[in-house]
């Protein structure tokens, strides 16, 4: 019973893996310029989804292309030096570094009308706010647990945040026990 139970744990944990995925920009919308009351598209794309190193997008579009350039090329619509430039109609991009990386329409009357996209691929870590006067060897974790009752208010507070991050193991066990029962 208790392998069978382990099994199911694994298996539902093993499901949670980040497999790479390949995004498609502006899911249905694809890659073209935006509606005059919508040029916000992209960017509400882009904050509805996690990107992840190894994760693509895919740019679908018409009489159109994509061009991967830097900050100042995607604030000031210029694609004249880009990094990457597509112009297929159905061009795939790999995402294989964290950070920020911005796209946009190699017209710049396309850009300017909204048709620009930034993307942020997280780093491997998970944990983004690290204190700075915890020992190297302390997680933050066995640090908010260990901490004295007189802790700050600000301490009691990230206790909590670091407790919300055991969700998702305990979710996982959770759906185990409710999937895998004989």
């Amino acid at each position: 019973m208790i392998i069978m139970m382990m099994l199911c744990i694994w298996s539902v944990m093993a499901a949670e893996d980040q497999s790479p995925k390949a995004f498609k920009v502006g899911d249905e919308f694809g890659w073209r310029v935006p509606l005059q009351n919508d040029t916000a598209v992209y960017s509400h794309w882009a904050s509805s989804n996690r990107f992840h190193i190894g994760d693509s997008l895919s740019f679908v579009y018409e009489k159109d292309s994509v061009m991967e350039v830097d900050k100042w090329g995607f604030y000031h619509c210029n694609g004249s030096d880009p990094i990457t430039a597509f112009d297929n109609g159905n061009s795939t991009f790999n995402l294989d570094r964290p950070g920020l990386f911005y796209f946009i329409s190699g017209s710049t009357l396309h850009c300017t009308s909204g048709q620009r996209l930034i993307v942020e691929v997280m780093h491997i870590h998970h944990h983004h706010h690290h204190d700075q006067s915890m020992p190297p060897s302390m997680s933050p974790l066995s640090a908010s647990v260990s901490a004295s009752p007189s802790a700050s208010a600000s301490g009691s507070s990230s206790a909590s945040i670091h407790v919300a991050s055991l969700f998702p193991p305990f979710a996982a066990l959770l759906l185990a026990l409710f999937y895998c029962q004989p």
